[in-house]
């Protein structure tokens, strides 16, 4: 599976374009800087608020690990594991982990029907940096924001559209339940055609609740992410 890593050549040297593994600088073990803690902006880009909010709607479902709270590294090598990770992400996790540069790490992918192109972020602080991303599909950052800007206007007219439609089921299903309790309260029989009628305006108007504008955008990008 292709993967793209993002640490930089040397420290400094980053040009914002992802590198291959095989062509990295190895750099030095953590052992040598026990007197300067080291930054991960040496090594990573850091993820601005927009591109976060991008990360946010591309890959929509995010795992935390808080390494404070773990005693090895284990919980994320199974997940990337279980997400298909390739042998240079987990070893380029290895190495942060080795050098201790981030206080947390966040996996970011879809989960919808499969786990494709699931992203491996750093945080330190309250900021986040990119360290992986792998899957079928690895589109220019520029191209995947063009296509977040084109799932969020798809997911607003969506919403304009199920109100639209919600409030015009809604009126006439209230006067029947209006009129059905009215006979009910009356003592009258309801009418086989009005239960038949109730049922139908039921079925017809639930798909508009399990539909949602969040469904209409992500079925939007997933024709993207294969």
């Amino acid at each position: 599976m292709e993967a793209t890593v993002y640490r930089k050549t040397t420290p400094g040297s980053w040009s914002g374009e992802p590198l291959d593994i095989a062509n990295r600088v190895r750099l030095p073990d953590a052992c040598d800087h026990e007197t300067s803690p080291l930054s991960p902006a040496l090594f990573y880009p850091l993820v601005t608020g927009e591109e976060r909010v991008m990360w946010t709607h591309w890959l929509p479902t995010s795992i935390m690990f808080d390494r404070t709270l773990m005693l090895s590294p284990s919980g994320v090598i199974n997940t990337l594991v279980r997400l298909k990770a390739p042998p240079e992400v987990l070893e380029e996790f290895h190495w942060t982990w080795k050098m201790d540069l981030f206080d947390a790490y966040e996996v970011r992918t879809p989960v919808r029907r499969d786990a494709r192109d699931p992203l491996l972020l750093g945080r330190l602080g309250d900021q986040r940096y990119r360290i992986a991303l792998w899957g079928e599909s690895l589109l220019p950052l520029q191209e995947i924001a063009a296509l977040v800007q084109q799932s969020l206007t798809i997911r607003t007219r969506a919403a304009k559209r199920r109100m639209w439609l919600g409030l015009g089921s809604t009126l006439p299903g209230l006067a029947l339940v209006l009129s059905l309790g009215y006979l009910l309260l009356e003592g009258q029989p309801v009418g086989i055609g009005l239960q038949l009628t109730f049922l139908i305006f039921f079925f017809a108007w639930l798909p508009l609740l399990v539909y949602t504008p969040e469904n209409a955008q992500q079925d939007f990008l997933d024709r993207y992410r294969r």
